[in-house]
């Protein structure tokens, strides 16, 4: 018999060498790559903007030393446990280590990046918001699929924050501090059981706003001050009435299935929000899902409250497929019956 081959394990692969690029190159951008380190890139220097290395095996950020004109820089889903070396990488806009082992994000306070506009740090196992209030150039924040438990009141001073993604945490209290700039806030997913009103007071700029997946109540009456709202997200919460509030002229889709609305009546509030095109409340008990007249008459008496609804649950209503061709698909030979 042929002697056992032997197994050395996984195969790495290296930048510049099973990677090459040229000193000229102004992007490095590898998928799935097995590269476990950062090296060579000495070769590139100032040249280099962007470094994108995602789903790859790299352990320690290190030999940027000569890339200063990095904007771009993503290592996600990679195998990085801590923040280091990249305090002199001033040029950055857009920093990526989402999908990685990273516990604190606290070094970045030693960091002077004036020019970061978006920053994300999802699914790490971050404890706490930390070391990154100086960025106040920042517009989009994510610490979703984290460990976090409160959201900092030094988080005021990123005037020019606009997204702000904090689902899938432990996070048991909304407050937010005022953010002026806020359009887009995510705490799907969290344990928050009771409405905040300094969120409605010092976010009222909000546009899209997803408080899924939480044990939430009805809507406060501070709610009619969020008058920019376009998407709102209540699925898999605690609330029991369509509450109306007139003043979101803007609201264009709003999500409240898997709650506790047993009484059908309740939807003819949704007449009240003219911009209104997408709605889901399947899963509700006055939905009677699985009898076929209760979910006939649920299809009706929403639709009587909003008759020029586009979408309702996963159903595309009153749409047209318009299909252009030049007749060519009736000459392509198929499998025809006998």
């Amino acid at each position: 018999l042929p002697p056992p081959e032997v197994d050395d394990g996984p195969t790495f692969y290296r930048l510049g060498i099973d990677y090459p690029f040229e000193p000229t190159d102004h992007e490095i951008h590898i998928q799935c790559g097995r590269i476990k380190k950062l090296e060579h890139l000495d070769a590139v220097g100032a040249n280099l903007k962007t470094l994108i290395l995602v789903a790859s095996c790299i352990e320690r950020i290190e030999n940027l030393d000569t890339n200063i004109n990095l904007e771009h820089l993503e290592l996600y889903q990679n195998s990085l446990k801590k923040i280091e070396n990249i305090g002199h990488l001033t040029e950055l806009t857009s920093l990526d280590f989402s999908f990685n082992k990273i516990r604190s994000c606290d070094s970045l306070g030693a960091c002077q990046f004036n020019k970061l506009e978006r920053l994300y740090l999802s699914s790490n196992k971050i404890s706490e918001i930390e070391g990154v209030f100086q960025f106040e150039k920042l517009k989009l924040l994510e610490f979703g699929s984290n460990r976090i438990r409160s959201v900092p009141q030094e988080l005021g001073r990123l005037v020019n924050l606009e997204e702000l993604w904090l689902g899938k945490n432990k996070i048991v209290s909304m407050a937010l501090p005022p953010l002026p700039a806020l359009r887009h806030l995510s705490l799907q997913s969290n344990r928050l059981e009771t409405w905040d009103a300094s969120l409605f007071q010092n976010a009222p700029g909000l546009t899209h706003a997803y408080f899924g997946h939480n044990n939430l109540p009805d809507l406060p009456e501070e709610f009619a001050l969020l008058t920019t709202l376009r998407e709102l997200d209540l699925a898999a919460n605690a609330v029991t009435l369509i509450k109306p509030f007139p003043q979101l002229v803007a609201l264009e889709e709003l999500w409240v299935n898997d709650n506790k609305i047993t009484d059908l009546s309740e939807v003819r509030n949704l007449s009240v929000f003219p911009a209104l095109k997408t709605v889901y409340l399947e899963r509700n008990p006055m939905h009677g899902l699985g009898n076929e007249a209760m979910e006939a008459r649920y299809k009706e008496e929403i639709l009587a409250a909003v008759p020029n609804l586009a979408q309702l649950d996963a159903t595309r209503l009153n749409s047209e497929i318009k299909v252009i061709t030049d007749g060519s698909e009736k000459n392509v030979i198929g499998v025809r019956k006998r």
